[in-house]
């Protein structure tokens, strides 16, 4: 994909969250770099530090940690969200997950100290900055159902109402773990679901 393309996305996307201001969007271009990851490759790694903010271009990726043993999934990401893990980004410190592509995945990257010069010179992108971190807080909190008490069956079915086109193109063993459910009772799910349809 041709930077210009992954530049496009990511001007059409901020010009639906905040007044868009072209002459200051221009002023970021020289910083912004492609960045293609293949299937199960990673963007972040736990116990690094995040360097660069990206934006999904295409492909999907998955946000998790390792406990004891097993990985936790806390994030499924596609088009026009983010993979960066925001708060080693923001803070500059080790991460406490791992982001991988599911699938071939291209994203639009700045780094971090090219992201702190625009803000020191362009209010366009400080209040982009600012819009973009409270859409991941907001994002964050609407998906507290997952740690919730909410029977299996309706958090896979809030995940189909959020998300329906995500589903089918992601390993089961991953929809279960960012459930918080076994791989063999998402499975049975599946199953009744389709059974209820037919």
């Amino acid at each position: 994909m041709q930077i210009e393309e992954a530049i496009n996305l990511f001007r059409n996307y901020l010009k639906n969250i905040t007044a868009f201001n072209a002459d200051e969007f221009e002023l970021a271009l020289p910083y912004f770099s492609i960045r293609e990851l293949k299937k199960g490759e990673h963007f972040v790694e736990e116990n690094k530090t995040c360097s660069h903010f990206a934006f999904m271009v295409s492909g999907l990726v998955r946000a998790y940690y390792n406990a004891d043993g097993e990985d936790a999934t806390v994030c499924l990401c596609g088009t026009n969200t983010f993979a960066t893990s925001t708060v080693s980004f923001i803070t500059q410190t080790p991460s406490n997950t791992s982001t991988q592509a599911l699938d071939d995945v291209v994203l639009l990257t700045i780094s971090y100290f090219d992201l702190q010069y625009l803000y020191t010179v362009s209010t366009f992108w400080q209040k982009v900055g600012r819009i973009i971190a409270e859409k991941e807080l907001m994002f964050m909190q609407k998906n507290e159902w997952r740690n919730s008490k909410l029977p299996a069956i309706e958090k896979y079915q809030l995940l189909l109402k959020e998300n329906p086109g995500i589903v089918n193109r992601i390993p089961l063993q991953f929809i279960a773990s960012y459930l918080g459910i076994q791989p063999e009772t998402l499975s049975r799910l599946r199953k009744k679901l389709v059974s209820r349809i037919s």
